[in-house]
């Protein structure tokens, strides 16, 4: 215990010696500084280039002060009252009265006032910038490039024949499908540049038609009102209509038939247009119907249910595919004969082995075959793998023509930079030569089409068929679903 009290006496005593060693040489140092520190500065101070800044300096500040002197005396000279009459009496070679003084004053000062207030008037506004909920597709690489996105930007103005609309209900149709794989990409871009829609083709808004109410019209509007409901058809080349706002062009828009809702309406709109062009197209009407024979391939498509009923209330003669599920409304529609087609199906004895596949095509040919009726037109509504349409051309009447709404390809959609470059340039070269754009406006989709549909509805010749309505979150599902074998009329995405 002794000797452990021995030694921490020893190094405690180590440990003083250094401290007082360490504080020692800290005091020589601090002693040192406050010597030297003094003579450093002086010598810094007394620098010639410190001395030549310094002085350059003073001098900067005196030319200052001398100027802003200067100018205070010429500003009181020009501001003096006696001196600005003497200048006003020798311009004007008159003596002013202090009347005509003030009145002088006053006039500058109204003046003034009214220049500010005519400039503020004038200053362009900060836009005001509004968003939406819209199904838009940002890439061209199928189904699975839709966003439904919150932040779209919404329209809130009014050009002289533009309708504003707030949507209700919008459907989906087979083009939208294309439209997702480019489908009318290159006319797209020239022909929204030249209405002046937009410098881009992308991002675009799916949807070809919708219903709503008006919110606002252009000035120069006069067929409708504000609050009217609506329904609207827009071509493939356009902004779409699955958004919550949409700013389309007068002649787009008709009243939509008070009998209907909105959602029921949304299945009449493009459908019905395309169906009417397909009519214009075989040169058919109410007069000449009655004497044509008709085959329309998949009849319970959104234009196949319009044609039926169009095609019924003209008396003419109608057969019609369908699947089996479908066939009571094909019946419900007027379709005078139904031909039941199923995907594939395998048929035989009980034993696998004994099995075989029948294919619907081939089953559907032949039953045509047996029939061994002549058609005046064949319409083809939905394109179906494995079909060869060329082969219904045997069942065409002397006349007869095969017609399709089923979007064809485009050629331009393989253009590279100088063959769009040269579209554009003849797009517009045609415009000034007082040429019509309706083979690309599509000039069947226009409000004459909309309000004879909407007179059909209202008179109960065209009967609205929705198989479902979906939220626009699925919007993909409804898409895939329009173009499946188990649809029947049209899916419609509601915005309410």
């Amino acid at each position: 215990m002794d000797a452990f009290l021995f030694r921490g006496s020893q190094k405690l005593e180590s440990l003083q010696f250094k401290i007082n060693l360490m504080g020692s040489k800290a005091k020589d140092l601090i002693l040192l500084y406050s010597q030297t520190t003094p003579a450093i500065l002086h010598q810094l101070w007394h620098n010639q280039k410190l001395e030549n800044l310094r002085y350059d300096f003073i001098q900067l500040i005196a030319y200052l002060i001398e100027i802003s002197k200067t100018f205070k005396d010429r500003v009181l000279e020009v501001a003096d009252p006696k001196r600005l009459w003497m200048f006003l009496n020798s311009i004007f070679g008159v003596q002013w009265s202090k009347k005509d003084v003030f009145i002088a004053c006053a006039s500058f000062l109204v003046g003034g006032l009214v220049g500010a207030a005519v400039g503020l008037s004038l200053k362009q506004q900060k836009k005001t910038v509004q968003y939406m909920e819209a199904v838009q597709l940002k890439h061209y690489l199928g189904t699975e490039s839709i966003l439904v996105v919150e932040d779209a930007a919404a329209p809130y103005e009014c050009g002289d024949n533009d309708v504003l609309i707030n949507v209700k209900a919008a459907s989906v149709h087979i083009v939208d499908a294309c439209i997702c794989s480019g489908y009318g990409k290159t006319l797209r871009k020239v022909l929204r540049r030249f209405y002046k829609e937009s410098s881009s083709d992308l991002p675009v808004i799916l949807g070809r038609d919708c219903t709503g109410i008006i919110t606002d019209l252009g000035k120069r509007v006069q067929r409708l009102e504000i609050g009217d409901e609506v329904w609207v058809t827009v071509p493939f080349w356009s902004q779409g209509t699955l958004c919550q706002t949409v700013l389309v062009a007068e002649n787009r828009v008709a009243r939509k038939p008070k009998n209907v809702g909105f959602e029921g309406s949304c299945s009449i709109p493009y459908a019905g247009s395309l169906a009417f062009s397909i009519l214009t197209e075989a040169d058919v009407d109410v007069d000449n119907a009655h004497s044509k024979k008709f085959f329309i391939q998949d009849g319970c498509t959104p234009v196949g249910c319009v044609l039926i009923q169009l095609l019924n209330h003209w008396n003419a003669h109608i057969t019609t595919t369908c699947y089996k599920r479908a066939v009571p409304v094909a019946k419900a529609l007027g379709a005078t004969e139904i031909i039941s087609v199923d995907d594939e199906k395998t048929v035989g004895d009980t034993t696998n082995e004994n099995d075989k596949t029948v294919d619907p095509w081939k089953s559907l040919v032949k039953e045509l075959q047996i029939k061994g009726d002549k058609f005046d037109f064949i319409v083809i509504t939905r394109n179906r793998e494995g079909y060869d349409w060329s082969q219904l051309h045997q069942f065409c009447s002397k006349n007869g023509k095969i017609l399709t709404t089923i979007p064809q390809e485009l050629l331009s959609d393989s253009y590279g930079f100088f063959s769009a470059l040269f579209l554009a340039g003849y797009v517009r070269l045609k415009h000034l030569l007082g040429s019509t754009l309706d083979d690309y406006a599509e000039a069947h989709l226009c409000h004459a089409t909309l309000e004879q549909l909407t007179e059909l509805v209202e008179d109960g010749v065209l009967q609205t068929v929705v198989d479902k309505v979906f939220q626009p979150k699925d919007v993909e599902m409804a898409l895939h679903y329009i173009q499946s074998a188990q649809s029947i009329g049209s899916s419609v995405v509601t915005f309410r």
